[in-house]
């Protein structure tokens, strides 16, 4: 996975299933274009400078050291050394070190929980997908697996996660902000929520992958030898959100 080789997405059949659940709630096709595209502008012009938000860059730094670990030969003295404090390697001892990691001094709150719950997300997800049924039914063999994700497909994975619930939450955000401005209709809004939640955030883990394979090798470039340093970790954002930006722009263009 971390290798494979992707170029733009095709035209988003899951943002095309969007729109045209959009058209349940209103049968003006100009005001249905007219959201789908402000939505995806806003994120657009959110991403824009999001490289540079101090959340976001102790997000990636948490992510990389966590993949960093495993190849370390005491995996929880590394994570401590490198100011993740946790008294164990678990998804709950996980879980603090985020919300103690990724702080912000002078950033949006509002970005900064988003972050936070973002990563949170990504950790429960990644050790949801990957656990073993055999040692989900015998505790007393279960691997840990946080101590086998030191490799670039492991990291381009968790990233993916991250982006795509990072990405989830800001495109239901402003979907929501159209809608509301757009559909006098406090119970179509409502179902509306009820209705499109899944497949934005369907969509919004297939936008992420158009960064995965890039992930994998800032991965094994930057960080197999050692902790990359904070313009790697920048340059990493920037052109992640840069991808994911272009994705944007292309399917506002096409709806």
């Amino acid at each position: 996975m971390g290798h494979e080789r992707i170029g733009f997405l095709p035209k988003s059949q899951s943002w095309n299933n969007i729109i045209n659940q959009l058209k349940l709630f209103d049968n003006n096709p100009n005001t249905i274009s007219k959201i789908a595209d402000n939505t995806l502008e806003n994120v657009r012009a959110l991403y824009k400078e999001m490289h540079n938000n101090e959340s976001l860059f102790s997000a990636i730094k948490f992510l990389a050291i966590l993949a960093i670990s495993a190849n370390r030969e005491n995996q929880l003295n590394f994570l401590n050394s490198s100011g993740i404090n946790i008294s164990e390697i678990s998804i709950f001892a996980l879980a603090y070190g985020v919300k103690e990691y990724v702080k912000t001094e002078r950033g949006s709150l509002e970005i900064n929980k988003i972050t936070c719950d973002s990563v949170l997300e990504a950790i429960v997800k990644y050790e949801h997908n990957n656990k073993n049924l055999q040692n989900e039914l015998f505790e007393s063999t279960r691997e840990n697996l946080w101590s086998k994700i030191g490799s670039g497909s492991n990291f381009c994975e968790l990233a993916r996660l991250f982006f795509a619930s990072f990405t989830d939450r800001h495109l239901r955000y402003y979907l929501e902000r159209e809608t509301a401005h757009s559909i006098d209709n406090f119970s179509k809004i409502e179902n509306f929520k009820k209705t499109l939640y899944e497949q934005i955030t369907q969509h919004s883990y297939e936008t992420a992958k158009i960064m995965q394979s890039y992930a994998a090798g800032w991965f094994n470039k930057y960080a197999i030898a050692g902790s990359p340093s904070n313009e790697e970790i920048t340059g990493f954002l920037k052109i992640s959100f840069e991808k994911m930006r272009e994705e944007f722009r292309r399917e506002a263009v096409k709806t």
